[in-house]
């Protein structure tokens, strides 16, 4: 199977960059006119600045994913996705959907990932800030967590060097005005709506990923509450009846030790 949900981690970092310009101009072929539009890149920096000044709320999303199957035929796969955020250290994100039946507890430095199906459950030690524990999981567990780019605090200045951006101008996301944005590279491409208004959250994004012989695709949209009315339970893991707790190895690499 081919890595849609890691794209959902690595995507912006991969393709956008990071000088923030307001607009840029465009010559019309045959005219000398220029026409004046937003600058992409920019607009999304704002976008993720924005979510990381936030330190609470919920979003609910839904994602269609395409897979290959012994590349014979493409199926796509169907996920809808629950979190709640509290900045430093308190997540909780649930997942259901056609592949996975999975819930991930962050509560102050403590990681419980739960299988609802196996009714298993791994716990682990971990930064006590959203930000590290994300970070942590990646790089020593190979654990991708489910539109990770939104919940970091900081990940604006994660950005790799820019890449050309297009401005396809406004369209409606469930009624909601949004600057429509695309970007580019040789084995990926990505387009995202974001909101336009003083907040700019992002609606719906489309990850292409064009580096094997599919051109695979996964949609988003997503529905966002910024003033979510959290309980302490909200972050809790409570071993369900007949739970049985396994160990989260770390990951190794194809060909390492």
């Amino acid at each position: 199977m081919r890595g849609i949900k890691h794209l959902l981690y690595v995507s912006v970092m991969v393709l956008l960059g990071s000088t923030a310009v307001h607009a840029a101009a465009e010559t019309v072929p045959g005219s000398g006119t220029k026409l004046m539009y937003p600058t992409p890149s920019y607009i999304l920096k704002n976008a993720y600045g924005y979510l990381g000044s936030l330190q609470h709320f919920s979003f609910d999303a839904v994602t269609d994913s395409d897979d290959s199957v012994g590349q014979k035929m493409i199926v796509t796969y169907t996920h809808r996705t629950h979190v709640d955020l509290e900045r430093p250290g308190k997540l909780h994100v649930r997942m259901k959907g056609d592949l996975k039946n999975r819930s991930l507890y962050l509560f102050d430095g403590i990681y419980i990932l739960y299988d609802h199906d196996l009714n298993y459950y791994g716990i682990l030690e971990t930064p006590k800030t959203i930000d590290g524990t994300l970070d942590y999981l990646f790089e020593n567990f190979n654990i991708k967590t489910i539109l990770a780019n939104l919940l970091y605090s900081d990940i604006e200045k994660r950005l790799a060097p820019k890449t050309k951006g297009y401005y396809f101008g406004l369209a409606e996301v469930d009624g909601v005005m949004c600057h429509h944005l695309g970007f580019m590279n040789k084995d990926h491409e990505f387009q995202v709506w974001v909101e336009k208004s003083v907040r700019p959250l992002i609606r719906k994004f489309i990850i292409i990923d064009k580096s094997g012989r599919e051109d695979l695709r996964s949609v988003t949209k997503i529905r966002w509450n910024l003033h979510p009315n959290f309980k302490p339970s909200d972050f809790h893991f409570k071993v369900p009846e007949g739970g049985a707790q396994i160990s989260i190895a770390p990951y190794r690499a194809k060909g390492g030790k």
